[in-house]
C-alpha cells in the first residue's frame, strides 16, 4: 500500500471515530450574549476551529470546573448519578441508531471526583508545608532579633562597665605619674604676686 493509500485509510478511520464520538453527543440549545458569541467567533477564526467544537470543549471544561467546586460529599453523590445517567443516555442513543452498545465519551465523573480528592489533599499538604515554612521563618527572625538585642545589651553593659572602671580609676588615683603630681602642686611662675 502506498503512502497516499494509507493516508486515505487514516482519513476513513478518523471519520469513523468522529462520527462515533459525535453520535454520543446530546444536542443542547444554548443562547449566549453577543459579547460571548463575538469571542467564540474570533477564537474559532483565529485557530481555524469549528464553533460548535470550540463551544463544546469550553462548556466541557467549565462543567469540570463547576464540578470541582462542589462540596466533596455532594460531588461524590452527583458524580455517581451523572455516570449512571450518561450510561442511560448512551444506551438510548445506541438503541436509536440500532447499535448493541455505545461507549460513553467524555468525563467519567466518579474518576473525576477521585482526582479532585487527590488535588485537594495535595493542595492541603502544600498549604501546610507553606505554613510550616512561614512559621520557621518567623521563628528564625525572632531568634535573630533576640540575639541582636542580647548583643546590644551586652555591648551597652560593656560600655557602662568600661566607663565606670575609667571613672573609678580617675577617682582612686588622682595622679598617674610623679611628674603630673609635681606639676599639680608647683606654683606657677606667672603668678601676679611674683
Amino acid at each position: 500500500m502506498s503512502k497516499a493509500q494509507s493516508l486515505i485509510e487514516q482519513f476513513y478511520l478518523e471519520e469513523q471515530e468522529r462520527i462515533a464520538q459525535e453520535s454520543t453527543f446530546t444536542p443542547i440549545d444554548v443562547s449566549v450574549s453577543s459579547a460571548d458569541m463575538a469571542m467564540i467567533n474570533t477564537i474559532s477564526k483565529r485557530f481555524n476551529k469549528d464553533k460548535n467544537q470550540l463551544v463544546r470543549e469550553a462548556l466541557s471544561q467549565a462543567i469540570v470546573d463547576m464540578f470541582s467546586a462542589l462540596e466533596p460529599v455532594e460531588r461524590k453523590m452527583l458524580a455517581k448519578d451523572a455516570d449512571e445517567l450518561a450510561n442511560s443516555i448512551a444506551a438510548e442513543i445506541a438503541e436509536e441508531q440500532g447499535l448493541s452498545t455505545l461507549e460513553v465519551t467524555g468525563v467519567n465523573w466518579v474518576a473525576q471526583d477521585k482526582q479532585c480528592i487527590k488535588d485537594e489533599r495535595k493542595a492541603e499538604k502544600e498549604q501546610q508545608k507553606q505554613q510550616e515554612m512561614l512559621a520557621q521563618k518567623i521563628l528564625a527572625e525572632q531568634e535573630e532579633a533576640a540575639e541582636e538585642t542580647a548583643d546590644e545589651m551586652t555591648n551597652e553593659a560593656e560600655e557602662v562597665t568600661s566607663v565606670e572602671e575609667a571613672d573609678s580609676q580617675d577617682a582612686s588615683t588622682p595622679f598617674t605619674t610623679e611628674e603630673e603630681a609635681s606639676e599639680e602642686y608647683t606654683p606657677s611662675n606667672n603668678s601676679i604676686f611674683a
